[in-house]
């Protein structure tokens, strides 16, 4: 059985988080002097301009429909779930003891939640955003000795960098392009980590504008949100139906029926996928990686503050996918858990303060 550690969180690596410089454009005017003097025999010759209608002027779709949930640039929160059980059991044959299981009681499981979208890029053919994210989960055991893997999960850190790209082609078809690397472990600062903490993601997606008021798209993506590798299909649905309602969608990653009260002010009701694979380090000579999947049904409140500064508010349900461990970071043929974690399904809380796009 693994022996006991206490592992104090330190994240205050993250005090010195995130700088966004604004950039003001300042147009610059240039007047022509016209001589005033013209006599009755000067006379203007209109042949000399162009027709306005021979020229054709290329006209690009924005990325945005009506009354779209205004983006974040900066947030930052902090989630907590309730209290939940937990029941580990040593799978691996080779283990030393085979298929004990341990039963303990999870006091606390959550932590700070930053994030920064920047964009790097905007023109009306192109857009691209450049975004830093970390997130963090302190575990807190109302019995740490009865736990198999407390010594690896009391804390799980995930530090992740992302580009995304926005492509219209014309006035009613884009391309949509996300590119994410995320460090993810049981570490408490980046010292010392190696690539075996490190996974990669991608979505590639090509869409349709129809309107101000619809915007879809079919792709493919590579992800670990539930939890392990995974390449699937996915459908980008954002569309308004009217002032008041609309839909937010990215599936099945994630889905959202929006309610605006005002255009500071709406609901949110739906679901998100969450997750990644954690390196945890070596137990007993092998490498052990933690597949963390979660599905969240949730509800959100997000108003204005005052400018551009929203607070989020987030309550839901967090539904356990996978929480167990393997000696392999991506899934192989006929695997087997090294341990097999099971967790009490609680609700949890997000707030976070956010300073969102003009």
């Amino acid at each position: 059985m693994v022996q006991n550690k206490t592992i104090n969180s330190q994240v205050l690596f993250m005090k010195k988080i995130f700088i966004i410089a604004f950039y003001c454009f300042l147009p610059i005017v240039s007047f022509a002097q016209a001589d005033t003097t013209k006599t009755k025999s000067e006379e203007i010759d209109f042949d000399s301009f162009g027709d306005a209608d021979n020229k054709k002027i290329r006209t690009f779709c924005t990325q945005k429909v009506n009354y779209l949930s205004p983006t974040k640039l900066i947030s930052i929160g902090y989630e907590t779930q309730l209290p939940f059980h937990l029941t580990s059991t040593i799978d691996d044959p080779t283990a030393a003891r085979t298929n004990f299981t341990s039963d303990t009681h999870v006091n606390s499981f959550g932590g700070l939640r930053v994030a920064l979208n920047a964009p790097v890029i905007s023109k009306s053919n192109f857009i691209l955003n450049l975004g830093l994210t970390f997130w963090d989960t302190q575990v807190a055991l109302e019995n740490p000795a009865r736990s198999v893997l407390f010594p690896k999960i009391s804390s799980l850190s995930s530090t992740g960098v992302n580009v995304t790209a926005f492509k219209p082609l014309d006035d009613k078809h884009f391309i949509i392009f996300q590119a994410n690397a995320d460090l993810s472990g049981n570490y408490a600062n980046l010292s010392g980590q190696t690539s075996k903490a490190t996974t990669y993601s991608g979505t590639g997606i090509y869409g349709w504008k129809k309107s101000d008021n619809l915007m879809w798209g079919l792709g493919l993506t590579r992800t670990y949100r539930a939890g392990q590798l995974l390449h699937i299909p996915v459908v980008f649905y954002n569309r308004t139906f009217s002032p008041k309602w609309g839909i937010e969608s990215i599936f099945p990653a994630k889905l959202t029926l929006r309610r605006n009260f005002s255009p500071t002010s709406y609901l949110m009701l739906g679901y998100e996928i969450e997750g990644n694979t954690f390196y945890l380090g070596q137990v007993s000579s092998s490498d052990v990686f933690l597949r963390r999947g979660e599905l969240k049904p949730r509800i959100t409140f997000e108003t204005k503050l005052t400018g551009f500064i929203w607070l989020s508010a987030q309550a839901g349900l967090r539904y356990n996918w996978r929480f167990d461990a393997f000696k392999t970071q991506n899934p192989t043929a006929n695997e087997t858990p090294f341990f097999s974690n099971k967790l009490g399904n609680p609700l949890y809380f997000n707030v976070s303060i956010n300073l969102v796009s003009p």
